[in-house]
């Protein structure tokens, strides 16, 4: 068992196997937010979440509500009440989270598309885990009538898949009219400070196979970004689940430490972390004057194990974009061969996996990041890299 679902339907669909992360309402059901104490209080969903309308119109199979860190506020899919999805790479790695079981459902091949939610990196870190990819969207682009709240000024929800022909199939059910655009010679840039040089360097390669214009920008203030972003998030997720706190006895441990974090923050703290963010989306700004899509590891850390995930900066690379609002894509690198002769890497870059093969390589995700509302376009980069990646290889 990979605990990756909480809720299993018997699918009466006939398009895509979708699944949905269990903080968006499905009608009929209850939604948990991964917590057994949300659960316990839930009342049936007598509507589905609005964001599920194309999806419906679509005749997906609705195979599951997945797995989740509780209450989404967590980046290594942890879940002491459900379980942990085993990351099918690895199983001594997290998966990633908080969007833990849509991630590992779609990389065992169980699931074609799947929503996440994404808050601080919770689509775009399990999928990097998992070796998938996985699209936060811009700042208020889907509706989240009917989502569970965290962080409500961060919160997003987005499209998870194992293909880029499959993520645009599933952003097309968040919406019907979604089409790619194809990027030509895009000015990409690779941002300083986002990583260790070897890494950034790597990184720049890959994006070598693309006809594009590559280039090093100057760091925005990543480090800050965190911790404005991390700021925002901990004291809005504070506010959305002040009443759960009465009862935090029944809260996952991991959970309540964030909450007793969030609680230290002042007044003057937001203020401060709501000022950075006006000056980070300049500076972005300022960046996209210059170049069509800026780049960095989606993590900046190795993925860790399930021991010892509580110290990694997993989300240092991912929450400054939703403190800018703006739409990132993780993108996949599997560095086995014969990428990795191709490429001029250290050959211990890329350790061997530990999942059911023993022999899978563990995959660098690369994260695309766009103007507000350019996912048209990180859909089309992302697909020309697929492609190039794939001629290299000769898949």
């Amino acid at each position: 068992m990979h605990e990756w679902a909480i809720t299993s339907f018997d699918a009466k669909g006939t398009g895509l196997r979708l699944g949905v992360k269990d903080l968006i309402d499905i009608e009929g059901t209850r939604t948990s937010a991964g917590s057994r104490l949300v659960l316990s209080r839930a009342s049936i969903a007598e509507r589905d979440a609005v964001l599920m309308a194309g999806a419906r119109s679509s005749n997906v199979q609705i195979i599951a509500k997945t797995n989740l860190n509780e209450l989404a506020f967590g980046a290594t899919g942890i879940n002491p009440w459900f379980g942990t999805p085993k990351n099918p790479l690895n199983w001594e790695l997290i998966p990633g989270g908080s969007s833990s079981g849509s991630a590992v459902g779609i990389a065992l091949g169980e699931l074609d598309v799947a929503f996440g939610s994404d808050t601080g990196g919770s689509i775009r870190i399990p999928a990097a885990c998992c070796g998938i990819y996985g699209l936060k969207t811009t700042t208020g682009r889907v509706p989240l009538d009917g989502v569970w709240p965290l962080a409500p000024s961060l919160d997003t929800v987005g499209p998870m898949a194992a293909t880029v022909h499959m993520l645009g199939l599933a952003m097309r059910l968040l919406e019907p009219n979604f089409k790619e655009k194809p990027a030509s010679n895009p000015r990409i840039a690779v941002l300083e400070g986002s990583g260790p040089p070897r890494l950034l360097s790597l990184i720049e390669e890959i994006l070598g196979l693309l006809t594009s214009t590559i280039a090093r920008a100057s760091d925005p203030g990543l480090t800050q970004a965190w911790d404005a972003g991390i700021c925002l998030m901990f004291m809005e997720a504070f506010i959305s689940n002040r009443e759960l706190l009465k009862e935090s006895h029944r809260l996952d441990p991991a959970v309540v430490s964030r909450f007793i974090k969030a609680a230290s923050y002042t007044e003057q703290d937001f203020k401060s972390a709501t000022e950075f963010k006006h000056t980070f989306q300049i500076r972005l700004d300022d960046l996209f004057m210059n170049y069509d899509f800026l780049v960095l590891p989606t993590l900046k850390v190795p993925v860790p194990s399930l021991t010892g995930a509580g110290a990694a900066p997993l989300n240092a690379n991912t929450i400054p974009f939703n403190l800018a609002g703006l739409p990132a894509l993780s993108v996949p690198v599997i560095l086995g061969q014969p990428l990795k002769n191709y490429l001029k890497l250290d050959r211990s870059y890329a350790p061997a996996g530990q999942g059911e093969s023993g022999t899978d390589p563990l995959p660098l995700s690369i994260e695309l990041v766009g103007r507000p509302n350019s996912e048209e376009e990180l859909v089309g980069l992302a697909h020309s890299l697929e492609a190039a990646l794939g001629d290299v290889s000769g898949t």
